[in-house]
């Protein structure tokens, strides 16, 4: 195993790009044929749209979220075309990757936290089910935090604090895994050892001695 265990018992994994890969650039290839606008006006305007990160953090639904994105489109995206479109980034869940978080649930308690939304996490539970059998990420896990659940989103700090103060556990005796430097640098500020993850089966497998 990892120096990077020593002195942890608590596992924090990201899910997107750690546990399900994605792909954040075919979202914006549709939204441009759909709005027919260039790629790099799509991803200013819904990358960096605060109605993202209200829906986000469950301040607004589903409904909502597809009206005000149809609005900076300047789009009348139907509900079954917009979410198709929004769940298109999520690629692929395998069941050997997510049995490598049940090993690991095996010598240290585990948890996930990531900054999602409602639509999202009902086609990813749809997918765990298909590649794994199991009905839901939770089944992973002693516990999920979703940012639409609690409210909060990485990097933010209260994030973070929210998190540690949930699993009870000093910030340093956690392991945080994320694919973003930004939330990786957060999770440090807020007391947590921390690492990125570029290469998720790889990376597992050197982390915590996995084959």
């Amino acid at each position: 195993m990892s120096d990077l265990l020593q002195g942890i018992d608590a596992i924090i994994f990201d899910f997107g790009n750690v546990l399900i890969d994605l792909d954040y650039p075919r979202v914006i290839r549709k939204f441009s044929e759909v709005a027919k606008k260039n790629q790099e006006e799509i991803e200013e305007l819904v990358v960096t749209a605060p109605v993202l990160q209200k829906f986000e953090m469950g301040m607004i639904g589903p409904d909502e979220f597809r009206t005000s994105i149809n609005s900076l489109l300047g789009t009348n995206m139907g509900e079954r075309q917009f979410e198709s479109i929004w769940n298109s980034m999520l690629k692929s869940i395998t069941k050997e990757r997510m049995d490598k978080v049940l090993k690991i649930g095996e010598k240290f308690d585990t948890f996930i936290l990531s900054n999602t939304n409602m639509i999202h996490e009902i086609a990813y539970e749809e997918m765990i089910l298909e590649a794994t059998g199991r009905f839901s990420l939770r089944d992973f896990v002693k516990e999920v935090y979703y940012s639409h659940e609690i409210g909060m989103r990485k990097p933010n700090l209260n994030c973070y604090k929210f998190v540690i103060d949930d699993i009870g556990l000093y910030a340093s005796r956690m392991l945080f895994l994320d694919d973003r430097l930004d939330n990786v640098e957060g999770a440090r500020r807020a007391g947590m050892k921390a690492f990125q993850i570029l290469d998720p089966d790889n990376q597992l497998n050197e982390i915590f001695g996995l084959k």
